[in-house]
């Protein structure tokens, strides 16, 4: 099996990025590793090194091979990083209000949400009596059962639809940035996007001010992520694919100040310390939420 792949901006097609975020230890130099990096955070930053293209892209120009990618995938927990369901629960609510809003005119809505993780967001979403289905993709098999008691339907890849369904609303809450085949993907999730239906999504963003502070310390440089967006970048990406831009907004989330304090030490100081939970806080951090609609 083949563990890397060479890739060109998935923007643009230019093979000529220039490197600008450098890990300490690098993947392929370290393939015995992988896994043991594969999730959470560490004092010495393990990823791809990522590069700056002319069209102002931000991507690692190598990755892992898709079958690869695959088997690091298909076995793992849930995605609530933070250890804390009561503080990923606010965050969620967060979203399901915003949803709420862009849906409060419209009757009889199918959902397809990508990456529906433990299906938490699915149930949430299950208050509003004018969303009549629901289809879950999870690459994630560990989550299927859990996702099979909220959501009409369990799949565990885009392909797995037919090629003409299509849906009112499809939710990507941090999923644009772990695929490698962006483009590719977009194309084909286009296709699945009812005209006038919408496209709802949260990725991080590489230009926020938190992203400067912490340079190459920041969390979100991680193997997980082939590439990341900003405001401009992630409009780009999906004019390209005929969704016209409704919205793009700084995020809030929610967390523990212990976690806060926990992480800003291990990407500071390279220090792990653990510290109480205290009190919740949120914050607008480093994400970015996005709203698009096909107009064709």
């Amino acid at each position: 099996m083949n563990v890397f792949v060479n890739r060109n901006c998935p923007i643009c097609d230019n093979a000529k990025g220039r490197k600008s975020i450098k890990p300490d230890l690098h993947p392929k130099d370290n393939i015995e590793k992988i896994k043991d990096y594969w999730r959470g955070f560490y004092k010495k930053r393990f990823f791809f090194p990522y590069s700056r293209c002319e069209c102002g892209f931000l991507y690692c120009d190598e990755y892992f091979s898709p079958n690869y990618l695959n088997k690091l995938y298909s076995s793992m927990g849930d995605n609530v990083h933070s250890g804390d369901s009561v503080t990923d629960d606010m965050t969620k609510d967060m979203y399901v209000e915003k949803i709420g809003e862009i849906l409060a005119r419209k009757d009889n809505v199918s959902v397809l949400e990508l990456g529906a993780d433990n299906g938490t967001l699915i149930k949430k979403l299950k208050k509003f009596k004018n969303i009549s289905h629901f289809t879950a993709i999870e690459p994630n098999k560990e989550m299927h059962e859990r996702l099979s008691k909220v959501s009409s339907r369990v799949c565990s890849d885009l392909s797995e639809l037919s090629e003409s369904e299509t849906f009112d609303l499809v939710i990507c809450i941090h999923v644009l940035d772990h695929i490698p085949e962006i483009s590719e993907y977009l194309e084909e999730l286009e296709k699945r996007i009812r005209k006038d239906g919408l496209i709802f999504g949260v990725v991080h963003d590489e230009s926020s001010i938190l992203a400067k502070l912490l340079a190459d310390r920041w969390p979100a440089y991680c193997l997980q992520h082939p590439h990341l967006f900003n405001p401009v970048t992630i409009k780009q990406m999906l004019h390209k694919n005929d969704l016209s831009q409704i919205e793009i907004y700084k995020t809030t989330n929610s967390f523990k100040f212990g976690y806060l304090l926990y992480q800003l030490f291990l990407a500071v100081f390279k220090i792990k310390i653990s510290f109480p939970d205290l009190f919740n806080i949120n914050l607008k951090v480093g994400n970015i939420g996005f709203i698009f609609k096909k107009i064709l």
